[in-house]
């Protein structure tokens, strides 16, 4: 990503010529400092929105098949048992 600089003291000098105080502009230039300093990593990109989606539904979809598979043997199970129980 690409830097800009970023000059506090012209940006704190228009808000004065615009009648801001001295303790006003440094308050906006500050929450501006802080703001362009903020850690990009944090940020979430649509790619990264992409990746999360997909592993949900690759994690629902094997739940569910597991959840499936387990039901099948149980009532294979009981078919067993109650086949034996027959005899």
């Amino acid at each position: 990503m690409a830097t800009i600089a970023l000059d506090t003291l012209a940006i704190a000098r228009k808000l004065k010529a615009a009648g801001f105080s001295d303790d006003q502009a440094e308050a906006v230039t500050g929450v501006l400092r802080e703001t362009r300093e903020t850690d990009l990593s944090t940020l979430v990109t649509k790619s990264d929105l992409k990746t999360e989606i997909a592993e949900s539904k690759y994690d629902i979809l094997k739940w569910v098949l597991s959840a499936i598979g387990f039901q099948t043997i149980v009532i294979v199970g009981a078919i067993v048992t109650l086949a034996r129980g027959l005899r």
